[in-house]
């Protein structure tokens, strides 16, 4: 055995190449040892490299085996089998086999992996073992194409089980031969042709071509021609080899100018293309022929003789006439060119040779030549054709009128009244009125034409038609135009000027007035000193007589206390003098004088002058406290205000501009002062730090100066200094690094005492220890108050291996001061994480590949890595391995390849179609101290081939449009349903599709790019995979335009433990839940399926989806109200229609929020304008995206109004219109509605009814009141609760109030039990009086109260030094705790008033009475008032009150005015008064004293 292996040595190395390193290895075995067993082997690392140096290697290990060892033998050493090429996938197209001659026989068979198509690479064969007889069998794996490869030549490999497998090797060759697989393509879709016309029969037209990849008889072609309609086809003739096309008729383009063939293709065999049942393979394409043109057809005029009329005087090169003519033919052959022959006297006209454009080439004139008559010609080149165009010269006027003279002068007196009034006239001459230009007409033109000044058309008489004002224009001047023909022809002008004559008309006045009339002197001043100018103007004209002549006087002057005037003025300048007597600034610092002003007509003017009396310096200033006092910290900053002290001065101006200094008290200048001289006041700032702890630095006692320009004061200042907090806690360092310590030292363990000093004593130096925030965020750390640092939470070194605690000393001062001192920790690890997979692995195992495979991670390996976030030596290596439960699985098998990895075996074949997915638990373990392990779930997705067929799948789409909002939107997919998910489809719209809809070729998603109108669309599309045959699925698309009323009016459901997408999925055969749906509220509201809109399906977190739907009758939409009411009635019934829980009708989001630091809780509702699109495979439905949230606010009382338009429809009720005010909007309201917002406050009940409002949403502190008037003792005035029974064990929160024989009584459930407040027995309300009941609630207890409780006894006893009152309101009010689940009561179903709907499957065993005969008005909840003209649903009852509204329609008009308005009662009738400002309280009444009945102000 040695020799043999000394003798085998290494193998010498190829041509090129040389082994680098040899290794060899000797195992011996003990002498006698049977069997065949590996003796030795060799290693060698073969290096090959090129000429440029670069090289690859590879290690070559030869393993030495005893001789007896034999690889399997092969039946036969080469197998060769011949295929058709559409042989189908999983064949078995031939059986090989090999025998082992050793011991064990089991043989393992390896179909080898090839480099290039022949060799199976692709794969297209593979192996499969037969275990009956040791054989295998080799199948097709994908389909073959004999026109790309031919044939294959694959290397099977035989090995045996032995110590040492040994392997042989044998060749399978495999011929493909061709079948009928490929269709005869043409070239082109379309050709295109050329014929000329009138060529003769049998003239080639075009040849089109085909081509086939099948060979012999599969792929020779045949050409045809197809039948069409046209019958274009008779035209022509095809030679079904060659495939030219040939005429067999002579062609005229003036007939006919093109025909279009359809030509085919055919192969000759039969297809083995699928669907094609025994046919041979053909294809189609058009051949469009376009016929040539020749110049067979002369050209025509129009017309022989043209004729038309042209003025003398038209422009050079304008155009007189354009003539065509015709020609049949095309192209060149119809281009025609004009040209005149004759008749054109002086060449006055030429032609555009290629339009037949004559136009004028030389000036016309009418007195040389009158007519022209022109022959004309038209040629193609070819043939010619002749016109007469005759045209005639017109005469025309082209002499202006003439004015006698170029400027008109005239004038007239102002104010004249006898309108019109005559001024001038002018007079023009036509030079041209020979040709009837002598009809001139006058017209004037500019400002003052027409509304001041008018002129006679005919005769130039100029007239002034309103009375003129000479100040306000003195001059006027205009143009005057003349124009022959009747005003038609030319036009000359000449200029008119008029000037205004004045008279006095026009009294003086004082522009100064009414607020610039002001002067000023110094107080004290002497006689005659000059005070002012007051001077007049008059508008009338200085230069006529004396109307603006002004003289002046003081008409009210001001006297001293001798009776003196204090000024004069002058008579003829209006300058205003000091007259006489002492003027005192601090008597009067103004005065007010009237002056008035006198033209020489006697016209006067008045103004009132001002006169300021300026200051003098005569007053001292002083200081408003003689001494001042403050107290300051020590602390106070540089320029930091001190004290801001005050002066005063009776004089004004600069003379009371005071300086403030510090004069005395500050030798070391530690202050200084700011002054504000305006204000007479001054800061005294710091200008020096101080210290308490300086004894002279404690307090300052400042001299203060103030002075004016001319006079001062003193004053004193104390200035106290108070100590402060000044030094800061000090610790021995800033920086403390600990020993390391393990992440797992238990918590409460002390790691460092640290200490910190504070000189400062009592409060300010009393320490408190802490631990900065952002040191230590999770709290992992705590410090005592003597310094003691612990671990007061769990650590953990794989979220935070390192700390910079910073720990905070703080002294109790104000404000206090801190220190603090960083403690650096290293944490050391402890082997507490589990390793965890590298990376999140998402493997995939191809369907119907046979096992065993190696399974791979991810494209390029298929090594499953690990890692441990704990440190190294706690980390690996690591060991893999499955449960123990797991490991004899038939799926998959795991490899622990022993250096950190794993790899997953799949050990069979899988179907997609029956497990998409499978969750591999594997357990990893780490080499840490104990270790660790973890089990990590590895999902393996079982990838998708297409071996399952797509069916034709119909589609239903529902979308909903509101406001032409959504420009594109995705409608889902196309529905074609197909057990493989993973196929590559294609989608192709099958005809021509709406223009408003795309599909996308790729995926099959809808899209709408743009709003489509309202209707139903139908779409037909195939679809392909390239595998199975195409099929057409359908889609039907509902379009609906949503109005604003229907989301106006909608209502809201939701349904708990189902989706959005189960609610709207169809499983045939069964309706789905969304027919399901509407199909019970038609037959609720008895109306059409179609009338039910659900335009809003969401989902909402916890499983759970809200419906938003309307109910249209007719024209209008049922109110939301009656929706819910409805909806809560017949809830059992929905429940049990739909299959599951209807949690909420009139979807409440209160419940979930957290408002218990609010007043109360609203719901609102949000519209997206991005859609909400639910695909289900065979429905889909676009919807609106509404959403409900919870705001935590009293929606009631803190309503704000604001401007009309804000609101997206009028907040006026019934009709009333808004009107914008200051604070926001009111509305004005017709007579029948007296609400602030024109509700109708009133609602009559005739004893067998009721009527549907919004449900009561009360505020965490809530009231309600009502008011009501009847005369039977029992009723039920308003119930708001269930409308259908909750289940055993649950209760729904209610609130009702009946009468029971004549007794208020007040029902409520906050959904822990029901509590009753009756009030006393001895009450009685049937006594056809309006009473007032009210309902208050809040945390702790409800109050039920009667008439605003006016019955309460009221006593006063005698107290300590005082009288105290109590108050019993027993006899009109009822109080009682009331337990509740929640802060307010929950109610979401319709409020019922008067009574309750019984035609429901609900008993109502709440209440004692269920219906009420009489009126109810004013019902208010949290300050809102009821509307109660239009109920969502009544029966037997009416708005307004029928039992009083009659009292005062008898009445008539308000006898107290319109500020009065009729309180009707059962019999009788009261007056409200409302009182305006301006009316007094008795004015009020008296205006009603003269009526029997009662009237009440307010």
């Amino acid at each position: 055995m040695e020799e043999e292996e000394e003798e085998a040595g290494p193998a010498a190395p190829a041509s090129g190449r040389r082994v680098q390193n040899c290794k060899r290895t000797a195992v011996r075995s003990p002498r006698g040892e049977k069997g065949i067993q590996q003796k030795s082997f060799i290693t060698q690392e073969i290096i090959a490299m090129d000429g440029g140096n670069r090289s690859s290697k590879v290690e070559l290990r030869v393993t030495i085996t005893s001789a007896k060892n034999q690889p399997p033998q092969w039946e036969k050493d080469t197998y060769e089998v011949i295929i058709p090429e559409n042989t189908t996938r999983d064949t078995a197209i031939v059986t090989i086999k090999a025998t082992s001659p050793l011991g064990d026989p089991r043989i393992t068979y390896n179909l080898e992996e090839g480099l290039v198509p022949e060799t199976n690479m692709p794969i297209r064969f593979y192996l499969t073992p037969n275990r009956d007889d040791g054989s295998a069998s080799i199948l097709i794996a994908e389909p073959l194409d004999y026109e790309t490869t031919k044939n294959f030549l694959l290397r099977i490999r035989a090995q045996n089980v032995a110590a040492v497998p040994l392997a042989s090797f044998a060749t399978v060759y495999i011929n493909v031969t061709d079948v009928n697989d490929n269709v005869p393509f043409f070239t082109s879709s379309i050709y295109e042709a050329s014929v000329t016309e009138g060529t003769e029969v049998g003239t080639p037209v075009f040849q089109v071509s085909a081509t086939d990849l099948d060979l012999g008889q599969n792929g020779e072609i045949t050409y045809s021609l197809l039948l069409d309609r046209s019958g274009d086809y008779t035209f022509f003739r095809l030679d079904s080899k060659t495939g030219s096309i040939y005429t067999t008729s002579v062609f005229d383009r003036e007939k006919k100018a093109s025909y279009l063939l359809e030509v085919k293709s055919t192969d000759g065999s039969e297809s083995a293309r699928p669907g094609k049942h025994g046919q041979p393979n053909s294809d189609t394409a058009y051949v469009r022929v376009f016929i040539s043109d020749v110049n067979d057809n002369k050209p025509s005029f129009t017309k022989s003789v043209y004729e038309v009329n042209v003025d003398e005087d038209q422009d050079v090169g304008s155009t007189v006439i354009t003539v065509s003519a015709n020609d049949e033919d095309e192209g060149t052959n119809a281009k025609l060119r004009y040209q005149i022959t004759a008749g054109n006297t002086g060449g006055v006209f030429d032609v555009e040779p290629e339009m037949g454009i004559i136009f004028i080439a030389r000036p016309l004139d009418y007195e040389e030549v009158q007519l022209y008559e022109l022959n004309l010609l038209a040629s193609d080149g070819k043939w010619e054709d002749y016109a007469v165009v005759i045209i005639n010269i017109v005469n025309k006027n082209d002499e202006a009128p003439v004015f006698a003279l170029n400027e008109y002068y005239g004038s007239v007196i102002e104010e004249l009244d006898g309108l019109p009034v005559f001024v001038l006239q002018v007079v023009a001459n036509d030079p041209d009125s020979g040709l009837d230009g002598g009809d001139i007409r006058y017209s004037i033109h500019g400002h003052g034409a027409d509304d001041v000044f008018a002129i006679d058309e005919n005769t130039g008489s100029i007239y002034s038609q309103k009375i003129l004002d000479r100040e306000e224009r003195a001059l006027w001047r205009f143009v005057v135009l003349a124009t022959d023909e009747g005003g038609e022809g030319l036009t000359g002008f000449a200029d008119v000027i008029i000037n205004i004559w004045d008279i006095n008309d026009n009294a003086p006045v004082f522009p100064c007035m009414p607020n610039d009339c002001n002067g000023s002197v110094f107080e004290n001043s002497l006689d005659d000193t000059f005070v002012m100018e007051m001077t007049a103007v008059d508008l009338d004209d200085t230069n006529v007589g004396l109307n603006a002549i002004l003289t002046y006087q003081i008409i009210e002057n001001v006297k001293n206390d001798f009776e003196m005037d204090l000024f004069k003025i002058s008579p003829t300048t209006g300058n205003i003098y000091v007259a006489g007597g002492m003027l005192d600034r601090e008597t009067s610092d103004r005065y007010f004088l009237v002056i008035e002003a006198k033209d020489g007509g006697g016209l006067t003017g008045t103004g009132t002058a001002t006169v300021r009396i300026a200051d003098i310096n005569d007053h001292i200033p002083s200081f408003t406290q003689e001494i001042w006092h403050v107290v300051i910290p020590e602390t106070s900053t540089i320029n930091s205000e001190v004290l801001e002290v005050s002066a005063m001065d009776g004089d004004n101006g600069e003379n009371a501009l005071l300086t403030f200094s510090i004069i005395g008290g500050d030798p070391e200048h530690n202050f200084y002062i700011e002054n504000h001289k305006e204000d007479q006041r001054a800061s005294i700032r710091l200008k020096k730090t101080l210290d308490y702890e300086q004894i002279h630095e404690r307090w300052f006692n400042l001299t203060l100066k103030v002075q004016d320009l001319d006079f001062s004061s003193i004053a004193f200042c104390l200035i106290e200094v108070e100590d402060c907090n000044d030094h800061t806690p000090v610790f021995n360092s800033q920086f403390v690094q600990l020993s390391s310590f393990f992440e797992n030292t238990p918590v409460g363990t002390t790691i460092i005492t640290v200490t910190a000093t504070d000189e400062d004593s009592n409060l300010n130096g009393d320490i408190e220890y802490s631990i900065q925030l952002d040191s230590d965020p999770a709290g992992q750390f705590a410090v005592d108050q003597d310094g003691h640092v612990t671990v007061s939470k769990a650590l953990d070194r794989e979220v935070i291996e390192e700390y910079g605690l910073i720990i905070q000393a703080s002294d109790q001062g104000l404000p206090a001061r801190t220190g603090s001192v960083t403690i650096l920790i290293d944490l050391l690890d402890v082997n507490d994480n589990g390793p965890r997979f590298e990376a999140p692995y998402t493997p995939v195992v191809w369907e119907n590949t046979p096992g065993p495979q190696l399974v791979y991670m991810n494209p390029t390996s298929n090594l499953l890595w690990a890692f441990d976030p704990d440190s190294a030596e706690n980390g690996p290596p690591f060991m893999f391995s499955l449960p123990l439960e797991y490991q004899d699985t038939l799926d998959f098998s795991l490899t622990d390849n022993g250096n950190n990895t794993a790899t997953i075996t799949a050990l069979r074949s899988f179907d997609r179609e029956q497990q998409k997915m499978f969750h591999i638990p594997i357990v990893i373990t780490d080499s840490g101290s104990p270790p660790m392990s973890s089990t990590n779930i590895l999902a393996i997705t079982i990838g998708d081939e297409n071996d399952n067929s797509h069916e034709a799948g119909h589609k239903i789409i529902y979308v909903y449009l509101h406001r032409g909002k959504w420009s594109t939107i995705a409608l889902g997919e196309v529905f074609a349903p197909d057990q493989d998910d993973w196929d590559n489809k294609t989608f192709v719209s099958e005809g021509k599709m709406h223009k408003s809809f795309r599909v996308n070729q790729r995926t099959g998603s809808l899209i709408m790019v743009d709003n489509a109108p309202q209707g139903t669309y139908e779409l037909k599309i195939r679809v392909s995979d390239g595998i199975w045959p195409d099929v057409i699925a359908t889609v039907e698309i509902h379009v609906k335009q949503l109005q604003n009323e229907a989301i106006r009016n909608s209502a809201t459901l939701r349904l708990a433990d189902m989706t959005a997408e189960e609610f709207i999925k169809k499983d045939e055969p069964e309706e789905s839940r969304h027919d399901k749906f509407k199909d019970l509220l038609a037959g609720i509201f008895s109306v059409h399926p179609e009338d039910v809109i659900v335009f809003s399906v969401s989902n909402i977190e916890g499983r759970e989806t809200d419906l938003r739907f309307a109910v249209q009758n007719g024209s209008f939409y049922y109110r939301p109200e009656k929706l819910q009411g409805q909806m809560a009635a017949f809830k059992n019934k929905i429940q049990l229609a739909l299959g599951v829980n209807v949690s909420q009708i009139d979807v409440d989001e209160c419940h979930r929020a957290d408002c218990s630091g609010s007043s109360g809780c609203t719901n609102y509702i949000t519209m997206s304008d991005t859609p909400t699109v639910m695909d289900t495979g065979s429905v889909s439905l676009v919807s609106l995206t509404t959403s409900v949230s919870a705001v935590c606010t009293c929606a009631a009382r803190e309503r704000i109004h604001r401007s009309c338009n804000s609101y997206s429809h009028s907040p006026c009720f019934n009709g009333g219109t808004c009107i914008d005010m200051f604070s926001g909007y009111r509305c004005q309201c017709s007579a029948s509605f007296h609400g602030p917002d024109c509700q109708q406050t009133k609602h009559s009940f005739h004893g067998n009814g009721y009527a549907w409002f919004h449900p009561i949403r009360p505020c965490f502190e809530s009231s309600l009141s009502l008011e009501f008037i009847t005369e039977v003792p029992d009723g039920l005035l308003l119930y708001n609760g269930p409308l259908s029974d909750s289940g055993f064990g649950n209760s729904e929160n209610f609130i009702a109030i009946e009468l029971l024989n004549g007794i208020p009584v007040l029902k409520v459930d906050h959904g822990l039990g029901t509590t009753e407040l009756r009030l006393p027995s001895y009450v009685n309300v049937t006594d056809k009086r309006w009473h007032h009941l009210e309902v208050r609630s809040s945390r702790q207890d409800v109050r039920f109260s009667l008439d605003h409780c006016r019955a309460a006894v009221v006593s006063e006893m005698e107290g300590v030094g005082k009288w105290l009152s109590t108050e019993d309101r027993t006899n009109c009010e009822v109080v009682a705790f009331v337990p509740q689940a929640r802060r307010y009561l929950n109610m979401n179903q319709v409020l019922q008033l008067g009574g309750v709907k019984e035609s429901i499957p609900y008993s109502y065993p709440q209440l004692q009475q269920k219906h009420f005969n009489g009126c109810i008005r004013s019902l208010i909840v949290d300050t809102q008032l009821y509307d109660l003209e239009s109920p969502a649903e009544s029966l037997n009852s009416s708005p307004g009150c029928t039992l009083t509204d009659g009292s005062c329609e008898k009445m008539g008009s308000s006898p107290c005015g319109i500020h009065g308005r009729c309180l009707g009662e059962w019999s009788s009738f009261t007056w409200a008064v409302h009182k305006p400002q301006n009316l007094d309280s008795d004015q009020a009444d008296q205006t009603c004293l003269s009526l029997e009945t009662t009237a009440t102000v307010y």
